[in-house]
């Protein structure tokens, strides 16, 4: 380890910079949100969480080239963690009275799937830095669509605790994604000299702007979904 080891923080502080702007513009407004556009946002979430598994799935392919295999050995743990929380996620919504099956496609969504996916098929070491990225961005999403599918909850006269989705969104802030981000974590701050074993070293240069690029990604998702949601920006 060398200075490097502070690129997660580095990375931690231009997520904290884009999440916080986001819970600052969202949470405020949820108490003057229609059900329907709740009901919306949450369906639009569902849409990466489906995604997801395939993300970092991509991302053990793409990482088998690093000389570290403890980067693919953590996304596969990953993926293998996550596997089968989509229908969770799902049947959670259902029960509350939302079918996610019946969304209509949104672009802006579409489009930063594509970028996360083309992201974590790329070069190992930018496929690190994206999904430590998104992995990180887990956290809040599931703080935010926990207050999110509460308001909805409420709008529809169900009482949100005993639900399972309230259950669904309370697990993988106990501890799950936490685990994700400090696990990959380790490996995005790992200075590794080429000539140490057969394979790519991690290139810290690399995941520095797979990360950054995730998260402009995720920005200009957000930002989309916010307009469409009817949410001012900030300082409006």
């Amino acid at each position: 380890m060398t200075g490097v080891a502070c690129l997660s923080r580095k990375i931690d502080e231009s997520n904290d910079m884009f999440t916080n702007g986001v819970k600052d513009r969202i949470l405020p407004a949820l108490p003057n949100l229609d059900a329907r556009t709740l009901e919306w946002l949450a369906m639009e979430h569902y849409q990466f969480s489906s995604s997801n598994v395939g993300f970092l799935q991509s991302g053990v392919a793409s990482t088998a080239r690093l000389a570290e295999q403890g980067v693919t050995i953590e996304l596969r743990r990953n993926a293998d963690e996550e596997d089968g929380h989509a229908r969770m996620y799902r049947q959670a919504m259902l029960d509350i009275g939302t079918d996610v099956d019946q969304r209509v496609e949104f672009p802006p969504t579409t489009q930063f799937l594509a970028k996360v996916g083309e992201l974590a098929r790329s070069d190992p070491s930018r496929a690190l830095g994206a999904l430590y990225a998104t992995e990180t961005a887990a956290i809040f999403e599931h703080e935010t669509f926990f207050e999110i599918c509460k308001h909805l909850c409420r709008h529809r006269g169900i009482p949100y605790d005993g639900t399972r989705i309230k259950a669904f969104h309370a697990l993988h802030l106990d501890g799950v994604e936490q685990g994700h981000k400090d696990g990959l974590a380790a490996f995005v701050d790992l200075d590794e000299s080429p000539q140490t074993a057969e394979g790519l070293p991690i290139n810290q240069d690399a995941v520095e702007h797979g990360a950054l690029a995730a998260i402009k990604a995720m920005r200009t998702w957000w930002d989309a979904m916010l307009e469409r949601a009817g949410v001012a920006p900030a300082g409006a």
